[in-house]
């Protein structure tokens, strides 16, 4: 019977067995280091974390509510490190850094994993790139489509047709602004490493 701690991460508490809780702790402190996000780097920490709480809400069930080492490897293989370079736990509780992330996934090296697909996007509105509500930008984004001629096809919906309005306004309604870095990876269709998140952070 392995000995298991209660800790709380991104505001979440999980149970987690000790080596898992120390393979945790050795990663956010190896992430911290490399972070150079400057006096964001709290900011970076704290989406970080929920990102992690986010994936092991997901993982954890009423059958299986105990976090083990597997898992964190998982995670912290898929997040990486700031600089965007994969991060893999050795035998014996060391760490290492590998090659570079994928650019659309990552690769767990101690697990063998193959590359995995990056998320699919979602709509967001645009927030930072909005000259009214960030509508135009945001569908750019998700369907790849130029954010100016996007504006000429409102304009010209409005002017000729007059259901442009309409449609942004409906648009503006349905999609939501991309606030967090989380949100804003989506956005983007990048994968949740934690290089991402650190850029975001660094953004706002």
């Amino acid at each position: 019977m392995k000995e298991v701690v209660n800790v709380a991460i991104g505001n979440k508490g999980f149970t987690l067995e000790k080596d898992a809780c120390q393979a945790l702790n050795d990663y956010l402190e190896a992430f911290r280091s490399k972070s150079s996000a400057g006096v964001q780097s709290e900011a970076t920490m704290f989406e970080l974390e929920d990102r992690i709480a986010e994936i092991l809400s997901i993982k954890i069930s009423a059958e299986r509510n105990v976090v083990n080492v597997a898992m964190i490897d998982e995670i912290t293989a898929q997040l990486g490190m700031p600089d965007g370079t994969a991060y893999t736990r050795q035998s014996g509780g060391n760490f290492q850094q590998n090659q570079q992330a994928g650019p659309n996934g990552y690769y767990n090296y101690s697990a063998g994993y193959a590359y995995q697909p990056g998320p699919k996007k979602k709509l967001y509105r645009d927030v930072d790139a909005a000259f009214i509500g960030g509508v135009c930008a945001g569908l750019g984004h998700y369907l790849d489509f130029d954010t100016t001629l996007l504006k000429i096809i409102f304009i010209l919906l409005f002017l000729f047709i007059g259901g442009g309005l309409l449609l942004y306004i409906i648009l503006w309604i349905v999609a939501p602004p991309a606030k967090t870095p989380v949100e804003k990876c989506e956005m983007y269709g990048l994968p949740l490493t934690a290089e991402n998140i650190e850029r975001f952070t660094r953004r706002r």
